[in-house]
């Protein structure tokens, strides 16, 4: 009788060499294709779009949104309102664009319809889609306004806020040869750098243009000059430094706090120039806040993409202590008293006057004013009548002009200010 134990106990069930090295092969085929989809992988990223999507930016400070009709806005057309800067060439793109896109097709025909009344640059920034349409077609119905300095912006120091220049608060405020919604670009991006970097909220994208035009940093015929993000950023209590274009560099900068902001090159970005606010770097490449597009700021940029388009590049970071204004006591340094106004100039409302020696806080430079806060009130004095407590005076850009004598200089300036207070 055979031995059945014996039997087993001599191996006679080992696995077959041959099965052993099919599984030895197909774990080879295995690791040969992860290796060729790696690779893969990464050749979309780098070469391609691929891959560009991350958590968009948060929303909080936007406010997009324009309230209108179209049949209202039809009736307040009037003769008065023509321009005629647009051609027949114009009102095919527009109305090639309606057929495409029926969700747009109602504005933009209003557009094509009305176009005699249409600058170049509303119809321009209509065709690039529906972010900035109604934008665009309000803007022969909304002349150019104040609005937005003292807009609320909730900011926490160390993070960059989404800003956008074409904001319903700020878009008609005035800057430069237009209005911010076009032109402001630069003090948007100067205003999320400088309120992360700061802390200080009160420093909004109207207040940045504002105090940007006033100080000569913006150029007729050529828009926000460079400076603005050297010696401007500088006034603000921000340290900047002009880098190159490195990716190894620009990631080392951001980890370290900074804040880069770039001026761009016609591309994904431009048609002209522009100037966009890099906030941080990831598995996929940077993200980046373009102040005139939400979309574009939801994706993220390799460098490979970037670099190119990149004309100049700075990096900003909070200047220590001693090297900033911002936040140090001040006083009225005039005969009588000087006017604390909304906006930065002569003929802005007056909120309260300083009597003569009052203690104020600095906040920022604005041309030849400075915003200041007192008791509570944030305004803006005129340079000139101000004094540090036991330091020199305010040093702001010198205008172009001599500044006006707003008060404190004699009895005809406290003559002035009284009959003010009456009106």
């Amino acid at each position: 009788m055979r031995d059945y134990d014996g039997y087993y106990r001599d191996g006679y069930y080992e696995p077959p060499p041959r099965r052993y090295r099919r599984r030895r092969r197909g774990r080879a085929g295995l690791v040969i294709f992860a290796l060729i989809l790696i690779l893969a992988l990464v050749f979309v990223w780098r070469f391609t779009d691929g891959f560009t999507r991350f958590a968009p930016p948060e929303l909080t400070n936007v406010q997009d949104g324009f309230t209108y009709s179209l049949d209202a806005l039809a009736g307040e057309i009037s003769p008065d309102m023509r321009l005629d800067e647009c051609g027949i060439d114009y009102k095919a793109e527009l109305e090639s664009m309606a057929a495409n896109k029926p969700k747009l097709a109602d504005r933009l025909n209003f557009i094509a319809d009305h176009l005699e009344i249409y600058p170049e640059e509303a119809v321009k920034t209509a065709l690039q889609g529906e972010e900035k349409l109604d934008f665009a077609l309000l803007m022969p119905f909304r002349g150019e306004d104040a609005g937005g300095v003292n807009a609320v912006i909730t900011a926490q120091k160390g993070t960059v806020p989404y800003l956008i220049q074409y904001d319903s608060r700020w878009a008609y405020h005035a800057y430069g040869s237009s209005v911010m919604g076009i032109t402001a670009c630069g003090p948007t991006c100067l205003s999320m750098a400088a309120i992360c970097l700061t802390g200080d909220a009160g420093l909004t994208p109207a207040r940045i243009a504002d105090w940007a035009e006033g100080a000569g940093y913006y150029v007729n015929g050529a828009g926000t000059a460079w400076s603005l993000f050297t010696d401007g950023a500088a006034q603000l209590g921000l340290r900047s430094e002009t880098m190159a274009a490195d990716e190894d560099g620009m990631k080392s900068r951001l980890d370290a706090g900074e804040v880069l902001i770039a001026s761009m090159l016609p591309g994904d970005f431009t048609t002209s120039g522009h100037f966009v606010v890099i906030v941080d770097h990831g598995l996929f490449g940077f993200n980046v806040y373009d102040p005139n597009s939400i979309a574009l700021s939801s994706r993220a940029w390799s460098f490979d993409k970037l670099e190119p388009q990149i004309a100049q590049l700075w990096s900003l970071s909070a200047a220590p202590a001693g090297e900033s204004l911002a936040g140090t006591t001040w006083y009225a340094d005039c005969e009588e008293f000087i006017t604390l106004r909304a906006e930065p100039n002569t003929g802005a409302a007056a909120l309260t006057t300083i009597p003569r020696g009052g203690e104020m806080t600095y906040v920022s430079p604005a041309g030849e004013f400075t915003c200041v806060e007192y008791q509570g009130q944030r305004g803006y004095v005129l340079t000139s009548y101000i004094a540090r407590s036991g330091g020199a005076p305010a040093v702001n850009p010198a205008p172009e002009t001599d500044p006006p004598a707003e008060s404190g200089g004699g009895l005809i300036d406290t003559a002035k200010e009284w009959l003010e207070k009456l009106m």
